[in-house]
């Protein structure tokens, strides 16, 4: 069996041994979409271990007629065509669904926490302007978040962690979710959307993405928004119509949003590919913090989950 490793360096000496007592591994470190299209057409692989950045498209997965496995130490699979793989009989092995491994994973919700304060804070603004000579609180007045409201749409995973971060901040806590068994055994205050939108201070989006879901935040659901509330979105930048977001933005409807994912930001190999409206307003105004989809990106959180995607696909292989 050979393998294709595009992540090899991330993923722990131990499950490297342990891939390779049974297959060849080849490791390739690609730095973008048209190399990997050139190496998918060169060699035959059974199975590929593949990464954000990358696009395991229809045009890639028909290069290799041999792939059983597509191995992604992820939740979200919009850098893999889904529909493809399925049609050629590919196993796809990613962290999806995996709610019990995943509840000890807690990298994004922390990433999620501390772009909340960064942006309510203005963080960035203060640092950058004593980096710059100066030493005037005044403009970086905040409010506290003790006594506000969050709101968490999505209460899966990550929703119940950061609920229970702004519990701790003294925060009242409202959540929405379309799976009412997600609130079950938890002593919450379950609301309507839009409920959850009209009250709350701050709105952080959990969510998992589908192709159902696509624009999910759309100018509806940010005009129903508390007027002065901020926004933050962790999960994936295809749930956010960022017209409608930046639209808000710019008649001051929110005071300010922070996202960790943008638009396509899953195909970008280390850099941007494409330019986005909130990427745009983002370079010219204050109110805006964006990170480069790192938030499940920790040391502690990639040993984890590699080593189970790992041994995920070893079961698989010894049925």
């Amino acid at each position: 069996m050979k393998i294709l490793h595009l992540e090899y360096d991330l993923y722990p000496p131990e499950a490297i041994k342990k891939l390779e007592t049974i297959a060849t591994i080849e490791r390739f470190l690609c730095a973008g979409q048209e190399e990997l299209y050139a190496k998918l057409s060169k060699d035959r692989y059974e199975v590929i271990f593949t990464r954000l950045g990358l696009m395991l498209d229809e045009k890639a997965i028909a290069l290799q007629p041999d792939l059983q496995y597509i191995v992604t130490s992820t939740t979200g699979l919009n850098h893999i065509d889904e529909t493809a793989a399925s049609n050629k009989g590919i196993t796809v092995v990613s962290l999806k669904g995996e709610t019990e491994f995943l509840a000890n994973v807690k990298s994004t919700a922390e990433h999620t926490w501390g772009l909340l304060l960064s942006l309510i804070r203005n963080l960035p603004g203060a640092i950058t302007h004593v980096k710059t000579g100066g030493w005037d609180r005044q403009p970086f007045m905040a409010n506290e978040l003790d006594g506000k409201t969050l709101g968490i749409i999505g209460y899966g995973r990550l929703g119940k962690v950061v609920a229970r971060y702004g519990a701790a901040f003294g925060m009242r806590v409202l959540v929405h979710d379309h799976n009412p068994e997600n609130y079950e055994g938890h002593a919450i205050e379950a609301v309507t959307l839009k409920n959850l939108l009209n009250k709350s201070d701050v709105v952080v989006l959990l969510i998992s993405w589908s192709r159902e879901n696509e624009n999910f935040m759309d100018a509806e659901k940010f005009s129903a928004m508390k007027p002065g509330a901020y926004f933050i979105n962790t999960a994936r930048g295809e749930l956010v119509d960022e017209k409608a977001l930046v639209d808000a933005l710019m008649q001051e409807r929110l005071k300010g949003a922070a996202v960790d994912v943008l638009w396509n930001d899953s195909s970008w190999p280390g850099k941007v590919n494409d330019s986005t409206l909130l990427l745009e307003y983002f370079k010219n105004h204050n109110n805006v913090l964006i990170t480069p989809h790192m938030g499940g990106y920790g040391k502690d959180s990639i040993a984890k989950t590699r080593t189970f995607v790992t041994e995920k696909l070893l079961k698989q292989l010894w049925k």
